[in-house]
């Protein structure tokens, strides 16, 4: 997503893929590309790329010869949002599809709306120009291709029969309903030789009542790719109407999916590719040792690690800064236009913070303040070659992530706390715990430099009733210096904190009503992880009230006021507040 405004290859992509070759990657595959700008295209106003033209080859040839510097191959994955281009991309145009299938999630429609069939005219020439723009990768010095028929894209719209509807040949069967892509893979085997390897990536398990399944329709869609001429299953799963499934959220375990990799392997000849939520060595390894595929797959974990292939190499497991699934790199894309990671703060960034110099005249440093912040300032200086001091008044390292993993499914924040721990006994940085730092040891320590990293404290606002004793902080709970079990409890705040506390809560056997003053809950998360969130609250012991803020907190429950001042009294035995940061 570091592409220029009409698709061009920019010296940020460069750096990012270059980045990735350097750090040991076998084989790139770069990110959706367009090859054909019909109707209008999603993927430059993203930042992806394009090879729709001639014109595009020159920075592509760039990108190529970058990688293969390091001795990486390099894939250029070609694909067309159909059915999921977005209303703010299509300037007033209509989306293309297998069929006239709309969206599937309340509220989608507006950000999908309903796609037009495409003419049996228009695909062929959709085959043609997906071949040409094959051909124009392997003139940029691309390796070879992968083809994008997954989550929902054009050709998923024709595989599956979720939203294939269509009467023609291209419609109905699963034979016909392959014709389309299976005629993709052989012209471009025509066009580019028999020897230009070509990947195909599509979701094996939509998981959804009717769609493709990998013990079903899965396992004969991969036999035909193979039939049609396909190196390589890239395998993949979900739709656009389930990403959070697709994504791979915090919440999921590794290799969950490991019975879609099976299953794949199982029915074809040619490799197969293992993706989604790989993050450690040692489960990679058991991937490929059992013969669940042929090669792993890594997305996001090499955005947190670039170099995570040269430590798996070296058998440094303990150096891996692994992601943890948090989505940031897709909120910030989406948001902002511009992603970013949440673990690594090169990613986007490889120019600037990809070489850390050497400081020209070391200094005695003082970090205050033991959470991921300071652990990281103190990484870095060490790094330099700076004398650095750490402390912290709690007796662990960690700071807010302990308190930010205690809730279900959220262990895998401490991945970043060990590693920066791990890093630091390494450089040899001295490390106090349990000491609260006071001007005067400030004086009395004589740092060149501090760096305060203290972070914040919970929003306390002015309700009458707030300093009662049945009265506690969500950090508070979470961090078990409260302990709430078999009570009615009230969540003050339906924010990320506030449900995620709910569900820790629901965990230890209360009941929870959670009020929030928005109309709708946890709007500050990452849509993903807030569906996993969502999911995993329903048919639990939980009340959630919208549009409501508290008025007054009383030893028996709290009074709260609605949109048109309407009072209701709200029971409960405890106050947990979760009314955000300062």
């Amino acid at each position: 997503h570091f592409g220029g405004p009409f698709g061009e290859v920019t010296p940020k992509t460069i750096d990012y893929f270059a980045r990735r070759a350097k750090g040991g990657a076998g084989l790139i595959i770069t990110g959706g590309t367009e090859f054909f700008a019909f109707p209008v295209s999603r993927l430059g106003s993203f930042g992806g790329l394009s090879i729709a033209e001639d014109r595009f080859k020159a920075g592509m040839y760039d990108l190529t010869e970058a990688v293969h510097a390091y001795g990486a191959k390099i894939f250029l994955q070609l694909s067309h949002s159909g059915r999921t281009q977005s209303s703010s991309s299509l300037h007033g145009l209509q989306p293309v599809s297998s069929s006239a299938v709309g969206a599937a999630l309340p509220g989608e429609a507006e950000v999908f709306p309903v796609p037009r069939a495409l003419t049996r005219g228009e695909i062929y020439e959709f085959i043609e120009r997906w071949a040409q723009g094959a051909l124009r990768a392997k003139m940029a010095g691309f390796d070879g291709v992968d083809l994008h028929m997954a989550h929902g894209t054009l050709m998923t719209s024709f595989i599956s029969p979720l939203f294939n509807k269509r009467t023609d040949e291209f419609g109905g069967s699963l034979d016909n309903r392959m014709r389309f892509p299976m005629a993709v893979v052989r012209r471009i085997k025509e066009l580019c030789g028999a020897d230009f390897p070509v990947s195909v990536r599509f979701s094996a398990d939509e998981f959804k009542e009717g769609g493709v399944r990998p013990d079903g329709e899965g396992k004969l869609i991969a036999q035909m790719f193979e039939q049609a001429g396909a190196d390589c299953i890239n395998i993949s799963s979900g739709l656009y109407d389930n990403l959070h499934l697709s994504n791979d959220i915090m919440r999921h375990e590794e290799g969950w999916k490991r019975y879609i990799w099976r299953t794949i392997k199982e029915a074809v000849k040619i490799p197969v590719i293992a993706c989604g939520g790989l993050r450690t060595p040692e489960f990679c390894e058991t991937i490929l040792a059992e013969g669940d595929a042929d090669f792993v797959g890594l997305g996001r974990t090499l955005i947190a690690d670039p170099d995570w292939p040269a430590k798996a190499l070296e058998g440094r497991s303990e150096d891996i800064r692994r992601c943890y699934s948090c989505l940031l790199c897709l909120k910030t894309l989406f948001d902002r236009g511009a992603p970013r990671c949440a673990v690594n703060p090169e990613y986007g960034r490889e120019k600037d913070f990809g070489i850390l110099k050497p400081a020209e005249n070391p200094k005695k440093v003082m970090v205050i303040g033991a959470g991921p912040a300071g652990m990281e300032a103190a990484r870095v200086a060490a790094l330099r070659g700076h004398e650095v001091s750490l402390y912290d008044k709690n007796a662990e390292l960690g700071g807010q992530l302990v308190i930010a993993a205690a809730p279900p499914g959220k262990q895998k924040m401490l991945w970043l706390r060990d590693y920066q721990k791990g890093q630091l006994e390494k450089l040899g940085v001295k490390i106090e715990l349990g000491k609260e730092v006071t001007p005067e040891f400030v004086h009395a320590s004589g740092p060149d430099v501090v760096i305060i990293a203290t972070g914040s404290n919970p929003l306390i606002p002015d309700i009458p009733g707030i300093r009662n004793k049945n009265v506690v902080t969500a950090r508070d709970v979470l961090a078990k210096k409260v302990i709430l079990t078999t009570q009615r409890v009230i969540v003050a705040g339906g924010g990320m904190v506030g449900l995620e506390t709910a569900e820790f809560l629901l965990e230890q056997g209360n009941k929870v009503v959670v009020v929030e003053m928005l109309p709708v809950i946890a709007a500050d998360m990452e849509p993903l992880n807030r569906q996993g969130l969502l999911e995993a609250l329903q048919g639990r012991d939980i009340t959630i009230l919208t549009g409501m803020k508290i008025v007054e907190i009383a030893e028996n429950g709290v009074l709260a006021i609605d949109r048109e001042n309407n009072k209701r009294f709200i029971e409960g035995d405890a106050v947990v507040l979760a009314l955000g940061a300062i």
